[in-house]
């Protein structure tokens, strides 16, 4: 039954990759306000869990729940995780068009790193405990109003990408990773600042911590006239996108990734054989911001109004076992 599930949704996927015509949805309370329940179990994808190695298949929608539970806290607004579970779905849909490209012959990853979190219900009872069945059920209220649906651009499939806080402003995939998609350009969010426990936070390393981190030969000097630290490029966002440590360069996503900082967005003191970071924002800044959607979601915007304002351009679309649809 999997395998002609699986059969049957990508046959649905190469239509609308090879079309890319699939008709924007006039999405209203009738669609995203569906009454809560279980989600329904539909087609299946193939989860890698890194911690094991394990290959886990997984009813998409079920997937979908795993995945906001995962990504986002369960006590946010439901707008909030209704905008999520749809970008959460969108990404395990455009996994779906390009079967076993994860470890193990896996659709994707549980990897945030790689692709998107996920904890099973079994997972979740333990993380939760006594608060598990209130908090799965939004989870589920956000996933049942939101059954099927994912964000197109030009008739395909985006990449939804997401992230926790931004320090004021989304960055644009191409000040990050060099390519120009239109529907991730930067945009301003200054209602994380409010909200986001971690819009600020603090780093301290020593030199010597720095220089293996970096995998540096040598510990970089700190003379008058050569600084420790230089940044040599930065976005219109003030995010670092290169950086310099005593002779080496590297990307500011790299040196971020290798020290543990919150973000690209920083700042640095060097004192008394350490360096202080203090940071501003959590994530890689592409995308839609959680803690922005959150705000967004307090002020009484809806899902597809959050969805508009960070995936510019973007229309809701729905794949399910009829094919494209319009409703």
């Amino acid at each position: 039954m999997l395998r002609t599930a699986r059969a049957a949704l990508v046959a649905v996927l190469a239509f609308i990759l090879a079309a890319a015509t699939v008709a924007a949805l006039q999405v209203g309370g009738r669609l995203l306000g569906s009454p809560p329940g279980p989600p329904a179990g539909g087609p299946a994808i193939r989860v890698y869990r890194a911690a094991t190695g394990a290959v886990t298949s997984v009813p998409l929608e079920d997937y979908v729940a795993g995945v906001v539970a995962a990504e986002m806290p369960a006590d946010f607004q439901m707008e909030a995780l209704k905008a999520q579970a749809v970008a959460a779905r969108t990404n395990a849909v455009r996994a779906l068009a390009r079967p076993g490209r994860a470890p193990g012959g896996a659709d994707i990853t549980d990897d945030p790193r790689r692709d998107q979190a996920y904890r099973s219900p079994d997972e979740l009872r333990l993380r939760w405990g006594a608060e598990f069945p209130a908090k799965y059920a939004r989870v589920l209220e956000a996933v049942q109003g939101t059954r099927g649906l994912i964000l197109l651009y030009g008739g395909r499939p985006i990449e939804a990408l997401f992230f926790s806080t931004s320090n004021g402003y989304t960055e644009s995939a191409k000040e990050l990773w060099g390519r120009d998609l239109p529907y991730l350009q930067s945009v301003p969010s200054p209602w994380d600042a409010a909200i986001a426990p971690r819009f600020k936070a603090t780093k301290t390393v020593t030199i010597q911590e720095l220089a293996d981190a970096l995998h540096l030969d040598a510990v970089p000097a700190t003379a008058a006239g050569a600084p420790l630290i230089q940044v040599l490029a930065e976005s219109p966002t003030r995010r670092v996108k290169e950086i310099r440590v005593g002779d080496k360069r590297m990307s500011g996503n790299d040196f971020r990734q290798a020290l543990g900082l919150n973000s690209t967005s920083f700042t640095w003191r060097a004192a008394g054989g350490r360096v202080t970071f203090e940071t501003v924002g959590y994530g890689h800044g592409v995308g839609m911001s959680q803690y922005g959607a959150e705000a967004l979601a307090r002020q009484g915007r809806t899902a597809e109004e959050i969805l508009a304002y960070y995936y510019r351009g973007t229309a809701l679309g729905s794949v399910d076992s009829s094919g494209p649809a319009a409703r």
